[in-house]
C-alpha cells in the first residue's frame, strides 16, 4: 500500500513503524517513488528502481563527480534539525562540491545507513528533504542504497554534474599574485553551531538565504542547518574567466592551503578584509576570527583570480549573486600566513575545528 509522506518539519522518532518492522524492499519502494515524483529529465534514461542508473550526459561535456557523507552526531544531532532538513542539508554539501568546479548538476546517488529501529518515516523525511533540494539544484536522485547499520545514521551522497569541454575550477591553477576572493561572509555557520553545542536556540532559524530583517540568531542557524551551495556563484566565476576555486566547507585556512599545495606556491590572508557578520563579533569576541577563518561549513566558494582581472570581474559580476571580496594573495613559496591588513603585520593563525580526526 502507498504511505504519505510525513509532513514537512516533523523531528525525529515521532511515530510510525520501524525500518524492521517494514523491511528492506518496501523502504526502497517507498524511497524509489520519492525520487520519481521529483521531476523529469531526459538524459536519465533509466533511473531510480533498477539495478542501475542510466544516464545520458550532454555531448563532449566534462563529467564531474563528487561524494559526501554526513554523519549523526558528528555532523547533527535530532534535537537540532528535523528530517527533511538533514536530507537537505547532506545535498547542498555534496552539491557545493559541483558549484567549486563550475559544474551543472545532473544527478545524484544516495546511500542511506540506518540501525533497524529507526523510524520508517523519518528516513521517508530525509529522502524528500534530499530530493527537493536536488530539484531545486537542477539535478535528479537516480538512485542508490540503504543498509542497515549499528551506529549512528549515516546519509552519503553521490553527485555527478557537468562542464563544458576541458574547462573546470580547479585547486591547481593559483599562481603568485593572484588575489583571494571568497564569496558571501564567513563565520555564520560556526557561530550558529555554538548557539546549538551552547543550547542557547532560542528560535527557528530562518529558510535558507534570509536577509536582513533576519535576526542574527536565525541567520546562523539557517548557516549551519540549511545551507545553500553557490552554484550561481560557481558558473559564474568560470564563465568570466577564472580557472581556480574551491569550496569553504572546511574554513578559509584549510581550503586555502589546499590551494596552495596544489598550485606551488604559499598565500597570505589579510584578516581586516575577511567578510564577517558583524554580530559575531558581539556573540564570540576574539573567537570571531577561529569562527571566520577555521570554523567551516559556510560552503562560500573562494577563487585566485589574476590581479590585473579583478577590476573587469567585478564589473561583470551578475546581479543576485553573493558578493566578491577580496581577502587576501597567493605568494611564491610555502606556507600560509595571516597578516592583521594589506601588508600588515603578521599574527597567529587561529585554531582549526573542522576537521575530521583531528588532533586535540
Amino acid at each position: 500500500m502507498d504511505v504519505a509522506s510525513p509532513p514537512t518539519g516533523h523531528g525525529f522518532d515521532a511515530g510510525g513503524p520501524t525500518l524492521q518492522e517494514v523491511g528492506e524492499a518496501e523502504l526502497l519502494r517507498r524511497l524509489t517513488a520519492i525520487a520519481r515524483r521529483h521531476g523529469d529529465d531526459r538524459r536519465l534514461v533509466v533511473g531510480s528502481g533498477d539495478d542501475a542508473a542510466v544516464w545520458r550526459p550532454p555531448g563532449g561535456a566534462g563529467i564531474v563527480l563528487s561524494q559526501d557523507a554526513i554523519v549523526e552526531g558528528e555532523d547533527f544531532r535530532r534535537s537540532w534539525i528535523d528530517p527533511e532538513a538533514v536530507g537537505r542539508r547532506a545535498l547542498a554539501g555534496a552539491v557545493s562540491d559541483l558549484a567549486a568546479m563550475g559544474a551543472r548538476p545532473a544527478l545524484c546517488l544516495v546511500t542511506l545507513c540506518a540501525p533497524g529501529a529507526s523510524r520508517v518515516d523519518d528516513l521517508l523525511a530525509i529522502q524528500e528533504g534530499i530530493c527537493a533540494a536536488a530539484s531545486e539544484a537542477g539535478c535528479r536522485v537516480a538512485g542508490g542504497d540503504v543498509s542497515a547499520i549499528a551506529g549512528p545514521l549515516v546519509i552519503d551522497v553521490v553527485v555527478v554534474g557537468t562542464v563544458d569541454p576541458g574547462r573546470a575550477l580547479r585547486r591547481d591553477r593559483g599562481r603568485p599574485g593572484d588575489l583571494l576572493v571568497v564569496t558571501g561572509c564567513l563565520g555564520g555557520a560556526a557561530a550558529g553551531l555554538r548557539l546549538l553545542l551552547d543550547g542557547r536556540r532560542r528560535s527557528v532559524p530562518a529558510p535558507a538565504g534570509a536577509g536582513a530583517g533576519a535576526t542574527a540568531e536565525e541567520r546562523w542557524l539557517a548557516r549551519q542547518l540549511r545551507p545553500r551551495a553557490r552554484l550561481g556563484e560557481g558558473q559564474a566565476l568560470l564563465r568570466l574567466g577564472v580557472a581556480c576555486a574551491g569550496d569553504l566547507s572546511d574554513g578559509l585556512i584549510v581550503d586555502v592551503g589546499r590551494i596552495t599545495d596544489a598550485s606551488g606556491c604559499g598565500a597570505e590572508i589579510w584578516l581586516e578584509s575577511v567578510p564577517a557578520d558583524p554580530d559575531i563579533r558581539t556573540l564570540l569576541g576574539d573567537g570571531w576570527v577561529a569562527a571566520a577563518l577555521g570554523g567551516g561549513e559556510d560552503f562560500e566558494l573562494v577563487a585566485a583570480v589574476a590581479a590585473e582581472r579583478w577590476d573587469g570581474l567585478l564589473a561583470r559580476w551578475p546581479a543576485g549573486l553573493e558578493p566578491l571580496q577580496v581577502v587576501g594573495r597567493l605568494t611564491p613559496g610555502t606556507g600560509l600566513r595571516l597578516l592583521d591588513h594589506r601588508d600588515g603585520e603578521e599574527v597567529p593563525l587561529p585554531r582549526v575545528a573542522s576537521r575530521h580526526f583531528r588532533q586535540p
